[in-house]
């Protein structure tokens, strides 16, 4: 790998907030193209970010999508940055998608680390931990995407046939020359590092720069810490000023529920949908009209149809920005924000920057030219203080 600002660099996610909330962490040279087909086709820009959308998919299914992926951007692999970015509770086929990148790509290894020290999760001892819980005992346990009853990393990237090898964090803590030394004496294997700080990142992505070949994995963490050892981290961008704010929630995460309900108790008129459809969209349209925020949200129960309720609520709020012209429209959940990507048709989706960790600021440009000032938020990471920046109307 290049350490300069030049450098290509493709970003594989599995579903769209998360190719947005790492992907927008790259984006020092210029805006970031994302790719969410159909919907969004490729980009040939420097840095893209791609969402397959298959997290929720079986282990053979999420494998072929993404070695088909592999196969497409064969040439835009081999010749720049790759980082596969994984779910920070490890959450969806992981395994199984390194494996069929390592297969299909052009890669002598991978190195994977989903510690996020920011939003609390670590890797200590090769075990996951969740707020200082093993990740199989705290509540992600119960998400279904969620698919072992271990926080043992070797068990949670799955028995693939690709052989996994745990780097200890005083191997980590070593430096950079000896984990590039693990890496090139375990080629062809899955390292998976250790880490419990910000600095412990920065050393894994220091040793990836210094190993050309080998396959990046891991969280927005790890994608910070590497962004800024290519020299492509983007300064964090302010929130677009105005008080008429929409804000997107399709996650059941009770991080996002709580904030839906600080909305509510502000007195934020919400556009309530579910597997059966959507309300009357008209007192949100109204509130934004007259520079208030408003919302659009799933119901708290259960979803038979969880595919049903993204799709109503991507309608509500597709029916809300037709007649509408907030001045930001803010989005939870990446099963969420696929739908309403897929609902409003834009001709292309680029990201700016971060302004906060697991945010990400870009634009939607519509056919005619309209754009839609949009932030992403992955549904389990709390934001409390960008929900007091919609209620308050600063940023």
């Amino acid at each position: 790998m290049g350490a300069t600002a030049s450098t290509m660099v493709s970003i594989i996610a599995d579903d769209l907030t998360g190719a947005c909330d790492t992907g927008c962490l790259f984006a020092g040279p210029g805006p970031v193209g994302v790719v969410a087909e159909p919907a969004l086709p490729c980009s040939d820009r420097a840095v893209i970010t791609v969402d397959t959308e298959s997290r929720p998919l079986a282990l053979d299914e999420a494998a072929r999508v993404v070695r088909a992926l592999a196969a497409r951007l064969e040439r835009r692999l081999a010749g720049g940055v790759t980082f596969k970015k994984v779910d920070s509770t490890m959450r969806g086929a992981v395994g199984a998608e390194l494996a069929a990148l390592l297969d299909g790509g052009p890669f002598t290894g991978a190195l994977v680390c989903p510690a996020f020290p920011a939003q609390r999760r670590v890797v200590r001892h090769g075990r996951l931990l969740v707020d200082s819980l093993p990740v199989h005992a705290s509540p992600v346990a119960r998400d279904p995407d969620f698919r072992a009853a271990t926080s043992e990393m070797a068990a949670l990237l799955g028995a693939t046939g690709v052989p996994v090898v745990t780097l200890a964090l005083d191997e980590v803590r070593a430096g950079r020359e000896k984990i590039a030394h693990v890496l090139e004496q375990n080629r062809g294997a899955i390292v998976s590092a250790d880490a419990e700080t910000d600095a412990d990142l920065t050393a894994l992505a220091a040793a990836l720069a210094a190993t050309p070949g080998t396959l990046a994995a891991g969280s927005a963490g790890l994608g910070r810490a590497l962004s800024h050892v290519l020299g492509t981290t983007a300064p964090a961008p302010a929130l677009p000023p105005g008080a008429a704010r929409l804000v997107v929630v399709g996650s059941r995460h009770p991080a996002s529920r709580a904030q839906l309900e600080a909305l509510a108790r502000a007195g934020v008129p919400c556009v309530q949908a579910d597997a059966t459809g959507h309300g009357d969209p008209a007192p949100a349209i109204a509130a934004l009209a007259a520079g208030r925020p408003a919302c659009v949200a799933s119901v708290t129960a259960p979803a038979a149809a969880p595919d049903a309720v993204a799709r109503h609520v991507a309608q509500a709020a597709g029916r809300v920005l037709e007649r509408a012209r907030p001045d930001l429209t803010i989005v939870t959940g990446g099963e969420t924000a696929y739908a309403l990507i897929q609902a409003l048709r834009p001709e292309r989706l680029d990201l700016h920057g971060a302004p906060a960790d697991g945010l990400a600021l870009g634009d939607l440009t519509m056919p005619g030219g309209r754009r839609i000032a949009l932030l992403t938020k992955a549904g389990g990471f709390d934001a409390a203080p960008l929900f007091s920046a919609i209620l308050g109307g600063t940023s």
